[in-house]
């Protein structure tokens, strides 16, 4: 990895670094952002209350204070909490900037607009500014290929963002949705409702990328069945996702998810056909997340994949899962 792709891995030395070309010219602005014309500056970490709380770029008019556009710039974390809705209502009259790699829609809620970084940077292209042309330039140059990176082979990727693109991307492919961990790795899920396991109980496919500093190390690829919310697994949901799962286990099971899929060979079962040995226990069991969610688990050989091949994986295991599922089964409820 070049020194300035090492830089741009930084969200914040992205943000120092656009920060930088304002400086140099501020008038690539009034076209990228739709401003009246003018001369602008920009101001970083700009405070909106609480310590944390810190505005990645604020554009205002020289010589004033008042924010006219506000950009958040985000290659991979996502925002906590309701931390874009406070910065909109510090702003209410500023324009609203959502900044990611590829500038989806889907990353921007409203009122924040969706606006990519490479087209960002890439409007110093014909700068007057023959420095921040430059720099814009070589800044494109390193961004652009990330973009496109996410929808090739995933190993092979070399930009720090491409696993969110990747997991974004087919999230929005599938109708699922795109996350992270609890380490903070990029992760997607997918649900279907369970049509024999009541209101609140469903299917799904999770895809979880396990390692952010080797794109080559193997995915992991979770077919479960759950019922109730990850975030809050009451009792009842746990009794009642057991038999839902134990009704399924041949189905998300190895033999018959390697006759489902279009290509076996990127799937590795491990030794107990996807389910896992626990410590000193003597029977396979299934992956269990916080009680509700029961799943088996494969690794995802992702030197062979790209987001293509997961997206066809996901469906055609969930459709896999649906058809498994009878609605014969009794109806089980957590019972709220």
């Amino acid at each position: 990895m070049t020194a300035l792709a090492r830089l741009l891995a930084s969200e914040n030395n992205t943000s120092d670094l656009l920060a930088y070309l304002i400086e140099l010219d501020a008038t690539p602005l009034v076209a990228v952002l739709g401003l009246p014309p003018g001369t602008y500056a920009a101001s970083r970490e700009v405070r909106t209350g609480g310590r944390r709380s810190r505005l990645d770029l604020v554009v205002h008019r020289e010589g004033s204070r008042e924010p006219v556009a506000v950009l958040e710039v985000k290659g991979a974390a996502g925002e906590h909490g309701d931390q874009l809705a406070r910065y909109a209502e510090w702003a209410p009259s500023a324009k609203l900037f959502y900044c990611t790699l590829d500038g989806t829609a889907t990353a921007a809620p409203a009122p924040w607009q969706p606006l990519s970084l490479v087209a960002l940077f890439g409007a110093w292209h014909g700068s007057s500014h023959v420095y921040a042309a430059w720099l814009a330039d070589e800044i494109a140059g390193v961004l652009g290929p990330w973009n496109q990176e996410a929808d090739g082979v995933i190993g092979a990727s070399t930009g720090p963002y491409v696993a969110n693109l990747v997991t974004r991307r087919t999230a929005a492919e599938v109708g699922g949705v795109a996350g992270s961990t609890t380490p903070g790795m990029p992760m997607l899920v997918v649900f279907r409702p369970h049509p024999g396991g009541g209101a609140d109980a469903r299917i799904g496919v999770d895809v979880r990328c396990n390692n952010l500093n080797n794109p080559a190390e193997s995915w992991l690829f979770r077919p479960f069945v759950q019922v109730g919310t990850w975030a809050d697994p009451t009792p009842a949901a746990k009794l009642a996702v057991q038999p839902l799962a134990a009704a399924l286990q041949d189905a998300l099971t190895w033999p018959a998810i390697r006759q489902v899929v279009t290509d076996p060979g990127v799937l590795n079962p491990g030794g107990n056909d996807g389910l896992r040995n626990p410590p000193g226990g003597t029977q396979p069991v299934f992956y269990d997340d916080r009680g509700v969610r029961l799943a088996t688990q494969f690794k995802v050989d992702v030197t062979r994949v790209t987001r293509f091949d997961l997206a066809a994986m996901i469906t055609a295991v969930l459709d896999h899962l649906e058809a498994a599922t009878t609605v014969g089964v009794p109806a089980v409820t957590t019972g709220e």
